[in-house]
């Protein structure tokens, strides 16, 4: 069996996996409703820490470390949540899901030490087999809020799609469909029974670029799969001038803090396509 899904927390924890998928149900009756999510994970994220009374900065920019995906934390009581937009896409939103969860455990359960001490996603902690207990639980939490098994069978009637592991475009379809990267995808057809053993083992030996070749042979879901360089600094520029204004910073803290945020706009704007 594969490392990955011998380690995914719906054959590590099945009773735990229970309990979560229930939470992440009652979550998106609350914040989603049954619309798909994809890229509007974003609006999710901040709807949701909005709703209770929290405040929240979501900031976007690429980060030349293909290794790190997201990181959270909390300062000032406000929750940092940053996204690096030089990953593809689908990664974006992956990452964007599980940091989800760590902000949803420091609201509904008072888990303060999950991101008041910083939760940081890398590339291991996603599609490696070593991952702590929390990231395992991050993990299917994102996945379940991205592509719940109600959904995915609803996709399965309106497509016909026969599952076959000689057919990458059944795997890529879903991928496009839920913008979820394919080991994630893997994982969750694999867990809503739609792939067996054998099948998701073959499909998560594949090289990557074998399954990005074959998205761009069919112009199915390319656009997930490309980084997106986006940045909101401009929204930090805002904040530097709140805080000069409030004499919460001096003016010569605000002149060096605006000048680092102009050189970053201005390397960022070299790298967007």
């Amino acid at each position: 069996m594969n490392k990955l899904i011998e380690n995914c927390l719906f054959l590590k924890n099945r009773e735990h996996f229970a309990i979560l998928r229930t939470k992440v149900s009652d979550f998106r009756n609350s914040y989603i409703g049954e619309t798909i999510v994809r890229d509007s994970i974003f609006d999710v994220i901040q709807n949701y820490v909005k709703s209770k009374k929290y405040e929240i900065k979501l900031l976007k920019f690429p980060i030349d470390d293909s290794e790190l995906w997201a990181f959270t934390c909390v300062k000032d009581g406000i929750i940092f949540v940053t996204i690096n937009t030089a990953l593809p896409y689908n990664n974006q939103i992956f990452a964007a899901a599980h940091e989800l969860y760590h902000i949803y455990k420091y609201i509904e359960d008072s888990q303060e030490e999950y991101i008041e001490r910083g939760s940081i996603l890398t590339k291991k902690d996603f599609d490696e087999e070593d991952v702590s207990e929390e990231d395992r639980e991050a993990n299917a939490f994102a996945a379940l809020i991205l592509a719940p098994k109600e959904q995915i069978e609803k996709q399965v009637q309106l497509t016909g799609r026969e599952f076959t592991d000689s057919d990458l475009f059944d795997l890529i379809h879903f991928m496009d469909c839920f913008a979820m990267p394919y080991k994630a995808m893997v994982l969750k057809l694999f867990e809503c029974g739609r792939y067996n053993e054998n099948v998701a083992n073959l499909l998560l030996e594949s090289e990557s670029r074998k399954v990005i070749e074959e998205a761009y042979i069919h112009d199915c879901g390319t656009r997930w799969l490309k980084p997106t360089y986006e940045n909101n600094l401009e929204s930090l520029k805002a904040l530097v001038e709140l805080n000069l204004k409030s004499n919460n910073i001096t003016e010569s803290r605000a002149k060096d803090d605006l000048s680092f945020l102009e050189m970053l706009e201005g390397k960022f704007k070299t790298k967007r396509q």
